[in-house]
């Protein structure tokens, strides 16, 4: 009974790769690529799983899928990993970081031979705890490097293009250039930001990296504003925001009316025009920017901004 519903199992998860996979047209060795082989995933498409959940977890969200997870979970070793992962990350947290160690040790040696996404979770882990202990900084980024390199071997020589990322790959990548940015390593984060928007464009079509857009934009524009590089930095916020039209999420959307915001007006005083120029873009996005902040609750940012608004636009009533 219980081999039945496996195979069953295995079967509909091997369809559901093979059929989104097709859907948008995506080869197989595209797809497994760091993860596992093309005869491998082969195997599994056609059925014959003899990959673990997180290899499979991966794919699907490679494919923009999130999968529930016990759907995936079917041997006694992927439901103690998950086990293991929920109490690591919750020990992390937590800041109890010699149980956390101890925890990770055990799940080392539990996943050593499962596959690259367990190494990657484990580096992952141990990267946040060296942040935790005041570990040197270089060190936690160089950890994260390791991290994504698990399943994405080519991302430091530029090719990760090439890739489908998932989700929690993705969000590797991004934590490394903020992080970057955080500790002043300027010329490594604008390497980052180059693979991110160099991988976003090649995978415009994939709707879960539409979503992550507006992040990616808020982050990057923030960035490249500070380093003065403002034509770039208004090009990628105006993304952006174009990529939140149509769409009821909020998240970042104040963000980036703000920096745009900051962008135009910087422009303005930086060519000499700003006694004479029309302020009405600038005070309409920081208006927009303050709304959002202030319904969401952030009023250290709202402040922020009706103050510059009080003192460079004569603006007495934000409200």
């Amino acid at each position: 009974m219980y081999s039945d519903m496996e195979m069953d199992s295995n079967n509909n998860i091997g369809a559901a790769i093979q059929y989104f996979r097709e859907t948008y047209h995506i080869s197989q060795s595209k797809l497994c690529k760091g993860l596992c082989s093309v005869s491998t995933l082969s195997r599994i498409e056609a059925g014959e799983r003899d990959m673990d959940a997180f290899t499979l977890e991966t794919l699907l969200e490679r494919l923009g899928k999130i999968p529930y997870q016990f759907e995936l979970i079917i041997t006694d070793f992927d439901y103690e990993a998950y086990q293991r992962r929920m109490e690591i990350n919750e020990l992390i947290e937590n800041e109890a970081i010699d149980e956390a160690e101890e925890l990770i040790d055990e799940y080392d040696r539990l996943a050593s031979d499962k596959g690259t996404p367990h190494m990657q979770f484990i580096m992952v882990c141990k990267a946040r705890l060296n942040e935790l202990k005041g570990g040197n900084s270089e060190a936690t980024i160089d950890m994260l490097m390791e991290a994504i390199s698990c399943t994405v071997p080519d991302f430091k020589t530029d090719k990760v293009s090439e890739y489908f990322l998932s989700y929690p790959e993705f969000g590797i990548i991004l934590e490394i250039l903020q992080k970057q940015i955080l500790f002043g390593m300027i010329d490594r984060a604008h390497k980052t930001l180059n693979q991110i928007q160099d991988y976003l464009f090649w995978h415009s079509q994939m709707e879960h990296n539409i979503k992550i857009y507006p992040k990616v934009a808020a982050i990057g524009s923030r960035f490249l504003l500070e380093q003065n590089e403002l034509d770039r930095a208004l090009e990628l916020c105006d993304k952006g925001l174009d990529m939140n039209k149509g769409s009821s999420r909020m998240s970042y959307l104040g963000e980036l009316n703000y920096i745009k915001a900051q962008i135009i007006e910087k422009q303005y005083k930086a060519a000499g025009l700003w006694k004479t120029c029309d302020k009405n873009e600038c005070l309409e996005l920081y208006l927009k920017a303050y709304h959002i902040f202030d319904f969401f609750e952030n009023y250290t940012v709202a402040d922020s901004i009706r103050k510059h608004l009080q003192e460079e636009y004569k603006w007495a009533d934000i409200d």
